[in-house]
């Protein structure tokens, strides 16, 4: 069984041979570029120009090479665009202490020069928008067609018996690409105060989603077994914003989007990135259309595993919630990241519909010997 038909198994809900793998290649299935750094020590390796998969996290895509020797079963195609359109609002710049850039969405993130992880948001281009006069000057991105040839490389993942997918996204998803551009506390309040404001940016961005999946569905037509979006509704303990706010203005364009991408490449299955606690509205993400629910972050508000698995694992895929990588993974001994790891296989895995992956992308903080234990205990609990 190659790896390509043990994913199509286990999201649909059957045993195959094994548990299936992802480290390294999905949504929220990443390495930091520092953590990376320490994988190659560990193997031997040595990469010049690491190549970043997401600027402000510092998201490296690993190599083929590493993700061979850790057996993992997916693999994601590289975007790149034809520089068609260039938003006014981008730039980059620096100052005695940051590195600052605005992406296309006009938001504007800093990072310091000196121990520098991450960058941080900073600024965002309405953020002062009092009104809809306001929000008519704001200038929309528009999507680029991709790099002709580009779809040689899932061809060739497929040739190999890979299941393929992509996590970019054309910005964040329908509640959280408005913090990007208005603020967080301004856009929590609109959703509340002024939703038909919320609502007018959520169809037009809507409609620059459709227009990116046709560009993406151009190129890589036929190819792609899984596709991605990213809406984190969930803090700690609970959602962002009411259910009620989500259900009626946020999931509706999930579900038109699902039918969209459903339609254009039958067979495609769909996964939701939220992170938090999540589980209020988890039957609300199914209904949405999804398939596959991600990062499961097994440590928030009512997302244990052996609720989710009993209440939620015959219908939906949880691709994540393999270890704890908030607590147990960058802080526990590596004999605690053994007995977390086999404890949420034994829980997730039976009956299929579990992808091993952590909770979320692995953190320049987790010790080597830590990831080589969960890894190690992965290996050594794969089969059913």
């Amino acid at each position: 069984m190659n790896s390509r038909e043990r994913l199509q198994m286990a999201l649909n809900h059957q045993e195959p041979d094994r548990i299936p793998l992802d480290l390294g290649s999905g949504h929220a299935c990443k390495f930091t570029k520092y953590f990376y750094k320490k994988l190659l020590d560990y193997f031997g390796l040595k990469e010049d120009n690491l190549e970043i998969a997401q600027k402000p996290y510092q998201l490296v895509y690993a190599s083929d090479k590493v993700m061979d020797l850790l057996g993992c079963d997916v693999r994601n195609a590289r975007v790149k665009y034809v520089k068609e359109h260039v938003s006014p609002y981008v730039r980059e710049w620096e100052d005695e202490k940051y590195t600052y850039f605005t992406n296309d969405f006009g938001t504007t993130y800093r990072m310091p020069h000196k121990q520098s992880l991450y960058y941080d948001l900073y600024d965002t281009a309405l953020g002062k928008a009092e009104d809809e006069e306001d929000d008519a000057k704001y200038i929309w991105p528009c999507p680029n067609r991709l790099v002709p040839g580009t779809r040689k490389e899932l061809e060739d993942y497929r040739t190999a018996g890979f299941l393929t997918t992509t996590c970019q996204v054309f910005g964040n998803g329908f509640l959280q690409t408005g913090p990007l551009v208005y603020g967080y506390e301004n856009w929590l309040a609109m959703l509340v105060a002024e939703p038909e404001r919320c609502e007018a940016f959520i169809d037009k961005l809507y409609q620059k989603k459709i227009e990116w999946y046709g560009y993406l569905f151009d190129e890589y037509d036929g190819l792609l077994d899984v596709t991605a979006e990213a809406d984190d509704f969930g803090t700690q303990r609970g959602t962002f914003c009411s259910p009620k706010v989500l259900r009626e203005l946020i999931f509706p364009y999930h579900k038109k989007l699902n039918e969209f991408i459903k339609k254009s490449q039958p067979g495609i299955k769909t996964t939701l990135h939220t992170c938090g606690s999540v589980y209020e509205v988890i039957g609300d993400i199914i209904e949405a259309g999804y398939d596959c629910l991600n990062p499961v972050q097994i440590a928030a508000t009512n997302m244990e595993p052996e609720r989710l698995k009993k209440e939620f694992g015959k219908v939906i895929t949880f691709w994540g919630g393999g270890i704890n990588t908030q607590a147990t993974l960058p802080n526990g001994t590596p004999e605690q990241v053994r007995e977390e790891t086999k404890r949420n296989i034994d829980l997730f895995a039976p009956g299929g519909g579990f992808v091993f992956s952590p909770v979320h992308n692995i953190q320049d903080d987790v010790p080597i010997e830590n990831f080589i234990a969960m890894w190690e205990t992965f290996q050594a609990n794969c089969k059913y």
